[in-house]
């Protein structure tokens, strides 16, 4: 398990933060946060892993996505899974708040992991704007990321296998419904 955790650090290299492109700002007031979000105890039947490295990786982006959305008004990391014989994981992180610049946030969000070309994906019923990668950790394992942003929240949910994964939307739309939650 801890070696499966390695695998993704070692194959995700954090890249500096880069400002917003964007100078739009939301016209008038920004309006209330109704979402935030949650760490739910089981995601697509897999438990929460308690590993610290695992933990750790899941949270290594968390500071930098804060960031992004001022002020957070929640803030969530983790991984789940990597106990089976194949080692999958899915690790979680977001933050809520005021969200501009979504297009840019999510390329932002995705720069730090190693995946190719980022496609445009179904943001699902909670709207926004998503896009997820494929690629490969350094140490060859398969690795899909996916980050959406909305007007409220920002995440990233990242799929870690020891085999070759195909398309993740759905089991990503999945992910993001158990991670928000509604006021």
């Amino acid at each position: 398990m801890a070696a499966t955790t390695l695998i993704l650090i070692a194959g995700c290299t954090p890249e500096p933060a880069t400002q917003p492109t964007s100078t739009a700002s939301p016209v008038g007031a920004p309006s209330p946060v109704t979402h935030t979000l949650r760490m739910p105890e089981t995601l697509l039947g897999l438990t929460k892993n308690m590993d610290r490295v695992a933990v750790e990786s899941a949270k290594r982006h968390l500071d930098t996505l804060k960031r992004e959305v001022a002020p957070a008004t929640s803030a969530v990391g983790w991984a789940y899974g990597g106990h089976g014989p194949d080692a999958d994981m899915v690790f979680i992180t977001g933050v809520s708040g005021t969200v501009v610049d979504q297009q840019g946030l999510v390329e932002r969000a995705l720069n730090p992991y190693r995946v190719g070309a980022r496609e445009q994906v179904d943001a699902g019923r909670l709207g926004g704007t998503a896009r997820c990668g494929q690629g490969r950790t350094e140490m060859k394992s398969y690795l899909v990321v996916c980050a959406w942003a909305d007007t409220q929240t920002l995440g990233i949910v990242a799929f870690l296998s020891s085999r070759p994964i195909g398309d993740r939307t759905a089991q990503f739309l999945k992910v993001r419904e158990a991670m928000t939650e509604t006021a």
